[in-house]
């Protein structure tokens, strides 16, 4: 979907309710309120937050996607933001990989992984998931690997390094597309 104001706004009005609320406890008014529209304005454009949820992820990973030429700097890019978003992506995560949730975002992400295989991007792992015979597989497989990572990173209160963090999930990566 291209982003209008309208859309634009119920993102940022997520994003900002997450710095300070778990995904679960926020609702579709606190969400219309926080951006300032009516209910029905939310309802036009998304069948309810997990919707807004992944469309908001998937032009945020676009974005990340778009700015970088290899899957180096993809992770570099991914991680970075995650780190400035701490918050934020606690609450998203809130329940770490036991939670029901996990299962849901991990299938959010590879559903945008694969929604990028229909850019002209040369990114390695868009190109990975062109050429692949079973492009859903990998991309559940990566999206898992990747979220994995962060889920632990978060477990562990960011306390390592993240050049660290991205080491570990370059190679991991770079041996699941091969």
């Amino acid at each position: 979907m291209k982003a209008n104001r309208t859309v634009r706004d119920f993102e940022v009005a997520l994003m900002h309710l997450l710095e300070k609320s778990s995904f679960e406890k926020i609702t579709v008014d606190q969400i219309c309120e926080e951006a300032l529209l009516h209910r029905s304005s939310f309802y036009r454009y998304f069948h309810d937050k997990y919707d807004l949820l992944e469309q908001t992820l998937g032009a945020w990973v676009a974005r990340v996607i778009d700015q970088t030429a290899t899957e180096n700097d993809l992770i570099e890019a991914l991680v970075t933001r995650i780190e400035e978003s701490r918050v934020i992506f606690s609450n998203l995560a809130n329940g770490g990989m036991r939670s029901s949730y996990s299962a849901e975002l991990v299938g959010m992400i590879a559903e945008i992984l694969l929604d990028r295989r229909e850019t002209t991007s040369q990114n390695t792992i868009v190109v990975a998931l062109k050429v692949s015979p079973n492009p859903e597989m990998l991309a559940y497989v990566l999206s898992g690997a990747i979220m994995g990572a962060f889920y632990w990173w978060q477990e562990n209160n960011y306390h390592v390094p993240k050049e660290e963090v991205v080491a570990f999930i370059k190679r991991s990566v770079h041996a699941l597309i091969q």
